[in-house]
């Protein structure tokens, strides 16, 4: 597989798409098809940040690292990648177990209830805790940044006037603003 290579102020070297090659190929067991690998690097204010995306197997994967070393900056964002993966699948592995009839005598109980100390490697079980509804009027990306300074939010969902379509603005970690558009 190869890795779409971008970089937005400088040149990446040969020996570094070979290294990202060599370590992308860990991630590519995981996998049954990929769609597309794409890794983009960007030096901002003496910061190599370096974000991967892959998609593959009907989801799409993220993961950004910034650091001064950028051979350090793709072996994090890589490693961020795989645990986001092995996670995933691990979600996925329990949502499709069912849980069949226990019985349990109360000794077995207690005895379960003083060794089950919860583990912070373990996958903890996604909760919604709120749901929020509010009226949507239309408006300009400009105005929906205006309304999410205002709320001090670090998001803002609105209805786009000019695509008529449902978006997101968010804060980037940059400082500027970026748009989630949906794409059918």
């Amino acid at each position: 597989m190869l890795i779409s290579v971008k970089t937005r102020n400088g040149v990446v070297s040969d020996a570094l798409k070979q290294h990202v090659d060599r370590k992308f190929q860990k991630l590519e067991k995981f996998f049954h098809h990929i769609e597309s690998a794409e890794m983009e690097v960007s030096h901002i204010r003496g910061i190599q940040v370096v974000e991967f995306s892959v998609k593959g197997d009907n989801i799409t994967l993220r993961s950004e690292e910034r650091c001064n070393d950028l051979n350090i900056a793709v072996d994090n964002a890589l490693n961020k990648m795989e645990k986001q993966i092995k996670n995933f699948k691990a979600r996925v592995r329990r949502s499709h177990q069912r849980p069949g009839p226990v019985k349990e005598t109360a000794a077995e109980k207690s005895a379960i209830t003083l060794l089950d100390e919860p583990d912070e490697n373990e996958f903890q079980p996604l909760v919604i805790s709120r749901r929020k509804r509010f009226p949507m009027k239309p408006m300009p990306p400009e105005e929906a940044a205006i309304q999410m300074e205002l709320l001090d939010h670090d998001f803002f969902l609105f209805l786009n006037e000019e695509t008529g379509m449902v978006n997101l603005l968010y804060r980037r970690q940059d400082g500027d603003y970026g748009i989630i558009e949906p794409e059918f």
